[in-house]
């Protein structure tokens, strides 16, 4: 999986607790073994290993929205 920065994802709810009840995080940079982000709406950011933003992803905790569903939202 590669991590790019601007990639947007969906929150899912049984998680948005863990995130100040935003409904999308935002990559603003990679580096190394670690990524920072924004959440949706100014709700905060924050940084967290790349090791657990792929947990996260294989939890489906956090699904990635295509160019598609961000132009909808």
């Amino acid at each position: 999986m590669n991590i790019k920065d601007g990639t947007v994802y969906q929150i899912m709810d049984n998680a948005s607790g863990n995130f100040n009840s935003a409904k999308t995080l935002k990559i603003t940079s990679h580096h190394r073994s670690v990524v920072s982000f924004n959440l949706g709406n100014q709700q905060g950011y924050g940084s967290m290993p790349v090791q657990h933003l792929r947990y996260l992803l294989k939890r489906n905790y956090l699904t990635e929205l295509s160019d598609e569903r961000r132009a909808s939202n």
